[in-house]
């Protein structure tokens, strides 16, 4: 991916106004160019909410040719501005603006919010006498690191598209987010690993009613899951509910309804972030009350010839290993 154009603009509460720059940022330097291309891709690498640039009048604008890049970066930097004031809980942090191509020839344009972090640095100074007094002094408008997962922001892919990074910010006035309080998307989007968590927590509720054993629910979940993100780019909740429950069709209703009661689609679509959910699902961490912990590839799970689970006649468990060549320490 390569910056085409990028500019910072600060945000200071302190002072009580936005300072704007009136010129890019130099992309000729290195430095400059690695750092905004690296804040850039891992923002796309990480799990962002998405949805149509028509469902938000600031995404919009930000993606349109209504001004130049420079006056489009001032007004909505002015325009976050003002949707903080007020709120002491969200972090102070500059804006970053950016438009960039790909190799594939995809356009994208940005607003990302670089939150102040606090570090401790040193000074050299002098005293009274010129003589060399080195100090310590609290920097507290330090930038994100370049592999930081920045907290809100949104690019805009071919003015179609929209990636937006979210987090809640809860205050005497209430909660602020920048779906809300920035972009006033018009219907609020849920982030796929809450949606993922949903039909997780009611499909354990229900398992557990029904006396399933709670490693076959996982197993069989997992399963579908994976396979889901990685041939579908979905979750399809009814194929879940016929692996997990099978035949007993009263607990297969129950699941559903509870997903229905929690206003659900019958799919997660997992299409924007599926390489994250891919590489989170194709493991299963299996913890042992012994204190054993063992990492199983999903397509292993019930595979008999390497991993089974046998149920004993005193209610305990046996995992049984099999067909291992050789064990490596990582000592």
């Amino acid at each position: 991916m390569e910056i085409t154009h990028a500019v910072i603009n600060i945000m200071d509460k302190n002072i009580n106004s936005a300072v704007f720059s009136q010129k890019e940022l130099p992309l000729r330097e290195h430095l400059v160019q690695e750092y905004v291309q690296k804040i850039v891709e891992k923002f796309l690498k990480s799990e962002c909410i998405t949805f149509g640039v028509e469902q938000s009048e600031p995404a919009l604008y930000l993606a349109s040719d209504e001004d130049n890049f420079l006056m489009r970066a001032e007004q909505l930097t002015q325009h976050v501005f003002e949707s903080l004031a007020g709120w002491q809980e969200v972090p102070t942090g500059d804006m970053l603006f950016i438009e960039a191509v790909d190799q594939m020839g995809a356009n994208y344009v940005g607003m990302l919010k670089l939150d102040y972090s606090v570090k401790y640095t040193h000074l050299v100074d002098y005293d009274d006498n010129n003589q060399v007094v080195n100090k310590i002094q609290k920097n507290e408008a330090i930038l994100p690191a370049p592999t930081q997962a920045l907290n809100t922001g949104i690019i805009i892919k071919d003015q179609k598209t929209c990636f937006v990074r979210d987090r809640k910010y809860k205050d005497v006035q209430g909660n602020w987010s920048f779906q809300e309080n920035v972009l006033e998307v018009k219907e609020k989007q849920v982030k796929t690993s809450d949606e993922i968590n949903a039909v997780k927590k009611a499909l354990k509720s229900v398992a557990k009613k029904y006396d399933l054993p709670a490693y076959e629910v996982a197993a069989e979940a997992q399963t579908v899951v994976y396979e889901g993100i990685g041939n579908e780019g979905q979750i399809n909740n009814e194929t879940l509910a016929q692996a997990v429950f099978k035949e007993n069709y009263t607990a297969k209703q129950e699941f559903l309804a509870e997903l229905d009661k929690k206003e659900m689609a019958k799919q997660v679509d997992v299409t924007a972030n599926a390489p994250i959910f891919e590489k989170k699902y194709q493991k299963q961490k299996l913890k042992l009350d012994n204190g054993i912990e063992i990492t199983v590839p999903v397509e292993l799970l019930k595979n008999k010839d390497v991993i089974e689970f046998i149920n004993q006649e005193d209610g305990s468990l046996e995992v049984v290993l099999r067909n291992i060549d050789s064990i490596k320490n990582s000592f």
